[in-house]
């Protein structure tokens, strides 16, 4: 007579809610096996977050239990409101199941791998960890993928995953005879640019009483925004209508526009698919996969396609992997010895600075703002700046609904603010304020000039990018912005000295720009 399958538990953490996870990689045993989901009141006591990122992530995690149980899962589920700690029910819920094992995808966020292993090696219980299916390298491969290059680059990497998967190849070739198209994806939204209504999931019972309970919260636990108006997805469905959504209305228009800004429009013609891929509900290769068909069925120019998969496999796992394989520590890494505190109007908009203005207050409104407004204009002020890299990287972690510590460490202490010493960029992205006057509306009724560096009106983006680069023109970094230090060879003796003491008198006043 065979015997029946021990009983496992099985883990599901809050960012990986898709049911391929459950059949698939975990082959989960309904009648057998008991899945936990565990709403962490540590998560939210751990720093002030956006209250409609509280929303996401809840109501996300009580539909897939939900649809768990439809399909006949056991579930248990431990709201927020029973306040109980995550390893101490990871382990009683183990042992009131009888399960001797426990079985997860493996956590994307480290420091929560190692805490898990640890916590189930103390408890005596086994460890069933499996591959998580959604990255197109894993951990392990992209390790040896690095030992071979000395210098690592997106670009290279990008390129080999684009060849081992088929992904926009004609062959050997890439499609279209080119690797990267981003020479036609630099324009500026003209006068007529029509802004297009993002995708929305309204808000059913279920993410309804999530904003019931959050609202109530908000003042008790210092988040940040409104609960109102969210519309983001939070089940499978949502994120698939997202994605064709995205397909059909967007897509086309993705390419040429993905850098441009706007004061008209919150979000342009970027996806916010993000948003539903971070959380597992859809996967970077359904993502790719559709735009691809979109192409092929010539709805959609090759130049916003290949975008949006550099965006993918690139801006995400590419820098994830990096992320996960830096030799030095993320949480402290500070190359540049950046300490300023953030000027309290990071958390208000409240500045003369228009950009700044305009990108902040959207922050705080929709939880969300684009990949240029974070890194050239966000970012871009705190680097020129002397931002402390980490109190900046826990304000993007707190306030945007796709930031995870696994995805946003490496992109802001990193690519953003060049802390961790080039690790995953090739030199720091820095511009001055005609950068952000020729991709946007910002600088036309601005109190600054972005073409003046000192006096008054200056713009501080300006002053403070020809600062840094005198500050670094003979150090080692400068050998990574030698076209950026053209410029700088232009400048007079008095000049330099100019953009010097009006740093200084920026630096003193910065809570007043």
């Amino acid at each position: 007579m065979p015997t029946s399958p021990e009983p496992r538990l099985l883990l599901v953490l809050g960012d990986q809610l898709s049911h391929r996870y459950i059949t698939e990689t975990l082959e989960a045993m309904p009648g057998t096996d008991t899945v936990l989901m565990v709403e962490s009141a540590d998560f939210v006591r751990r720093q002030p977050y956006h209250a409609k990122k509280i929303v996401l992530v809840w109501s996300a995690m009580r539909h897939f239990a939900a649809e768990l149980r439809s399909a006949g899962f056991t579930v248990e589920y431990i709201r927020q409101e029973e306040n109980r700690a995550f390893a101490e029910t990871v382990v009683e819920t183990a042992r009131a199941r009888n399960a001797n094992t426990v079985a997860f995808v493996r956590p994307r966020e480290a420091k929560t791998r190692r805490a898990l292993l640890a916590l189930l090696t103390d408890a005596e219980l086994i460890a069933a960890e499996s591959p998580d299916p959604f990255w197109y390298t894993a951990p392990d491969a992209f390790a040896g993928w690095l030992q071979k290059r000395t210098v690592p680059k997106m670009e290279d990497y990008y390129r080999d995953v684009r060849k081992k998967n088929g992904i926009l190849m004609r062959g050997s070739l890439p499609e279209g005879g080119e690797w990267n198209f981003d020479k036609l994806n630099r324009k500026p939204f003209g006068k007529k640019h029509t802004p297009v209504m993002p995708f929305r999931a309204e808000p059913d019972a279920v993410t309804r009483e999530a904003m019931d309970t959050v609202r109530a919260m908000t003042e008790t636990f210092g988040l940040y925004g409104s609960v109102d108006d969210f519309a983001s997805p939070v089940c499978r469905a949502d994120a698939e209508a997202a994605l064709v959504f995205f397909t059909l209305n967007l897509l086309k228009d993705f390419g040429a526009y993905e850098d441009a800004m706007t004061t008209r429009d919150d979000y342009g013609f970027h996806s916010l698919l993000s948003i539903a891929m971070n959380l597992s509900l859809i996967s970077p290769q359904e993502c790719i996969a559709a735009a691809i068909n979109a192409y092929e069925s010539g709805a959609v120019p090759l130049n916003s396609v290949e975008g949006f998969v550099r965006q993918i496999i690139g801006w995400r796992e590419f820098m994830y992997h990096m992320g996960e394989t830096f030799p030095g520590d993320y949480q402290t890494t500070n190359t540049l010895s950046h300490t300023h505190p953030l000027p309290t109007w990071y958390w208000t908009g409240d500045t003369k600075m228009r950009c700044m203005r305009h990108v902040i207050r959207r922050v705080l409104e929709n939880a969300y703002s684009h990949h240029i407004e974070r890194l050239m204009v966000v970012g871009n002020f705190a680097l020129l700046y002397g931002a402390n890299p980490h109190e900046l990287n826990r304000w993007f972690w707190s306030l945007y609904l796709d930031a995870y510590e696994w995805v946003v460490t490496p992109n802001v202490v990193g690519m953003s603010q060049f802390a961790d010493g080039g690790w995953v960029a090739t030199k720091p992205y820095v511009s001055s304020g005609a950068y952000i006057n020729r991709m946007s509306d910002y600088c036309g009724e601005c109190a600054y000039d972005p073409k003046e560096s000192v006096g008054e009106t200056a713009c501080p983006f300006t002053t403070l990018y020809w600062a840094f680069l005198i500050e670094h023109e003979t150090d080692p970094l400068s050998r990574r912005m030698t076209q950026n230090l053209w410029g700088l060879e232009k400048k007079t003796a008095t000049e330099r000295e100019g953009i010097t003491a009006r740093k200084t008198i920026l630096l003193q006043m910065v809570e007043d720009l």
